[in-house]
């Protein structure tokens, strides 16, 4: 009896460890830094993955220092892009994700232009040319007391 106690043991501790290895997922991860132009991180910014194969996409928010990290991604290529208010998206394409790879790339945005247009509208403004009615007398003793240089 205790030899097959031992074998049904190291049977089952067996399978276990085989069931293990069978659900290990190929996973990868990508991390890095966005910035500006002058090297200055970028806080809240977002960065959007998407496979290309399956159109799936994992979004990430920047840290305080600039730091994003979207882990557990399965094994794809990859567009990457990083939007951030007032800065022109960047976006990188054909990126390959390796098993246990955890690719560093980093982004610097550029601000975006800032188009502004002013429209002025105004209405006439009408003369009667034909009626003093509106006219006034100015005396002499007025015309004198105006400002010269």
């Amino acid at each position: 009896m205790g030899k097959r106690f031992y074998f049904v043991v190291t049977l089952i501790v067996g399978v276990l460890c085989c069931a293990q290895m069978a659900r290990g997922q190929a996973t990868g991860s990508f991390l890095g830094v966005v910035t500006d132009k002058s090297g200055s991180p970028i806080s809240g910014a977002k960065v959007t993955v998407t496979s290309q194969a399956t159109g799936a996409t994992r979004e990430a928010i920047t840290d305080d220092t600039g730091h994003y990290t979207i882990n557990l991604l399965p094994v794809s290529v990859y567009t990457i892009r990083v939007d951030y208010q007032g800065f022109q998206p960047v976006e990188t394409k054909d990126v390959k994700l390796q098993v246990n790879e955890q690719r560093e790339l980093d982004f610097a945005l550029s601000p975006s232009s800032v188009n502004t247009s002013v429209e002025v509208v105004a209405s006439e403004v009408a003369v009667e040319t034909a009626s003093s009615a509106l006219g006034q007398v100015i005396t002499a003793q007025e015309v004198a007391q105006l400002p010269l240089n």
